[in-house]
């Protein structure tokens, strides 16, 4: 089981601009992105996960997405410290309920801009770092100095603004194993990945672009994804996962997907690792 945040998207909406996806002439079918989170929701709980809910706050149009609020780790919480001033708002909100629920808060140094699990993704206590539109490089630092326990298997500049969190352009889909967006980072970021993770699965432009499909959420061997291609899908039955759409056309309008709209737990104590699915070790590009 694993346990997860996630804030109902009461307030969402899209109504400035602070990527390349957010238009604030394109109307948010609201009736539909609340259908669409309910089941995600519903998703979630059936695959066995326990999610807690921070309550929405009227102003903070981009509060659903929980995982740029922050990182946790056991009884610890790093609240982010965004670049926007937009979404700076929401992280009080977030502090609130952790330091209710008795964690402790453990603040960024001013100068570290870290943006949560846009910026961190991980597996058990596996983790590559991005950093380069949003969060900076001394936020790379700041996590080695605070979670010791991290395995920070490489760090990737990003330089792609459409690819603004890392989490946009690179999921774990075990510990072995990742989607990436080759495009979203510097080339030798790419070389980087490819030493330090056996199995990289290349995602066209497409399944990057459209589908948002590195912005995924893995559950056992189940890839839930607004949508891909029949190429990547092929690939990923290859490794041994099916995927399982959860739309999320409405939430894609402010530039995030599955992945963004939880704040997943991390445990140091984290010994329940996904099974590695694949042997494998060439690199797949799914192509159009």
């Amino acid at each position: 089981m694993t346990k997860r945040i996630m804030c109902a998207p009461d307030f969402f909406d899209v109504e400035y601009s602070i990527n390349p996806w957010m238009d604030p002439s394109v109307d948010v079918d609201k009736v539909l992105a609340q259908s669409q989170w309910e089941y995600f929701v519903t998703t979630l709980k059936e695959l066995g996960d326990e999610i807690c809910f921070v309550p929405p706050v009227e102003g903070c149009l981009d509060m659903t997405f929980s995982g740029d609020a922050g990182i946790v780790v056991d009884q610890m919480f790093i609240p982010s410290n965004f670049r926007a001033t937009e979404r700076q708002p929401e992280v009080e909100n977030y502090v609130r309920w952790f330091e209710a629920s008795n964690y402790d808060i453990v603040n960024v140094p001013e100068g570290v801009y870290l943006e949560g699990l846009g910026d961190v993704v991980f597996d058990g206590m596996d983790a590559i770092i991005g950093h380069g539109i949003r969060s900076n490089l001394k936020a790379l630092e700041f996590i080695k100095k605070t979670i010791p326990d991290m395995n920070i298997r490489c760090d990737l500049k990003i330089i792609d603004d459409r690819y603004f969190h890392l989490a946009m352009a690179l999921s774990f889909l075990d510990k072995n194993t990742v989607l990436y967006y080759p495009g979203a980072f510097d080339a030798e970021s790419v070389q980087a990945l490819k030493r330090s993770i056996k199995n990289t699965i290349a995602v066209s432009e497409e399944d990057a672009n459209r589908y948002f499909a590195c912005n995924n959420l893995v559950i056992g061997d189940q890839v839930l994804i607004d949508g891909c291609t029949p190429q990547l899908e092929s690939v990923l039955n290859k490794y041994g996962f099916q995927v399982r759409v959860c739309p999320m056309s409405e939430f894609k309008k402010s530039g995030g997907s599955l992945r963004c709209l939880v704040l997943s737990f991390m445990t140091t104590d984290e010994f329940n690792r996904k099974s590695v699915k694949s042997s494998h070790d060439t690199s797949y590009m799914a192509e159009t």
